[in-house]
């Protein structure tokens, strides 16, 4: 598990932890020898911003959801099954030209709100 995500968890739990140090060394021993492969909603974000479209948080929660209750286990999840998922479900919004301009020029992600 990289440590950035570790430090996450960490932080997600700081307000009932007692010894934040002490939780990050538990989780790195816990993780010591497995891996995790993680997608988030910036990931879908991305995703849909590439087929030109905006995505709800709502949405984007839902796609990793179904991803992950529905992919094969022996393939694993592969970035055009996210943007597959989206274009066989026809999620979100049309980005406009500006915001396609934003994210190609700039990596400015558009999230519908």
């Amino acid at each position: 598990m990289h440590h950035q995500y570790i430090e996450d968890m960490v932080r997600k739990l700081a307000p009932v932890l007692k010894d934040k140090a002490k939780a990050e060394q538990i989780l790195e021993r816990y993780w010591s020898d497995k891996i995790a492969i993680v997608w988030d909603t910036e990931d879908v974000y991305r995703a849909a911003n590439e087929r030109e479209v905006a995505l709800t948080n709502k949405e984007a929660i839902t796609i990793l959801k179904n991803l992950h209750e529905h992919h094969n286990p022996q393939l694993g999840l592969k970035w055009e099954d996210i943007t597959a998922h989206i274009k066989a479900y026809v999620l979100g919004r049309k980005l406009t030209k500006r915001e396609v301009n934003q994210f190609v020029q700039h990596d400015k992600l558009t999230i519908q709100l």
